[in-house]
Parts: C-alpha cells; structure tokens; sequence
C-alpha cells in the first residue's frame, strides 16, 4: 500500500519553547488575576501539602512528575468556582499535552493515573476557603511554572 501523506516529526526544541512561550503566558494570565486579590504567601492552612510547592531550589524531576503536578493543578483550577479563570485552565491543559508529546518524544511510557481522592476531599471539604485554596493554588501554579521555564531544557527523563 502507497503511503498518501508523510511528515517530519516536530523537532523537541521547538516543542520545548512552545511550552516556554505557554508556561511565560500563563504566569502573565495568572499575574492579572491574582492582582485583584492577594493571599498572604505564608498563609497556613491543613492540607495545603496536597498543592504543589516548587519554592524549594530543588529542580524539576522529570516529564512524568510536571505532568502529574500540572493534572493536579488542573483538577484544583477546574474545581473552584474563582471567575476568570478559565483560559488559565485551558492553558495548564494545553501544556500538559505539550509536556505529554514531550516525554513521548523520548519514548516515556504513558503516565499512570493517580489516586486523587485525597485531594477531592481537601477540596470538598473546605470549600468555604475556596478563594483562599484558589489563590493560592494560583500562586504555586505560577512559581511552578517559572521554574518550569527554567528547568525545561536539563529535563531529559520520564
């Protein structure tokens, strides 16, 4: 059978900097939202652990483990009733199809789904502080996020 249609894979730095460029976009979406209403960064609050927090100076792991921390950062932004935060949501799915083609790249087999029940329930039951839980979640999206952009390139494994 004759083949119809062939194309050249997409070289992975460039899908490296379209992760970049994302990354950098939502950080700047993120910025307009959170201006309206800031969080005390050192707020302390039970189950904040289940958010990921990239302020250590630990560098991202792998693929696998930013993949993981974005779908959670998409179930907590998907699951808070903020305004305007849909294109936000957009974009954290977006580039978790992104970092997905990226570890395809170099072969990572398909990530597990996780158990997320811990974080279903943090989140339904204190959604009272569903503004409090959203900023912050935002402000740790952000900070990953920089860090992402700073990490991207040295990330090499699945």
């Amino acid at each position: 059978m004759l083949q119809l249609c062939y194309s050249w894979p997409v070289p992975v730095d460039k899908v490296r900097n379209e992760a970049k460029l994302l990354a950098q976009t939502t950080i700047i979406r993120i910025e307009k939202h959170t201006d309206q209403f800031k969080v005390s960064p050192n707020v302390v609050f039970s189950g904040l652990e289940l958010i990921p927090d990239s302020s250590s100076d630990k560098a991202l792991d792998s693929l696998g483990s930013v993949e993981e921390n974005l779908g959670i950062f998409q179930e907590i932004v998907s699951s808070l009733p903020v305004d305007n935060v849909d294109q936000i949501l957009a974009d954290i799915i977006n580039l978790q199809t992104i970092i997905r083609s990226l570890a395809v790249s170099i072969r990572c087999a398909p990530l597990k789904s996780r158990n997320t029940d811990h974080l279903e329930n943090f989140l339904k039951n204190n959604s009272t502080f569903r503004f409090t839980i959203g900023n912050v979640a935002l402000d740790r999206l952000q900070k990953y996020l920089l860090k992402l952009i700073r990490n991207l390139d040295q990330l090499k494994k699945c």
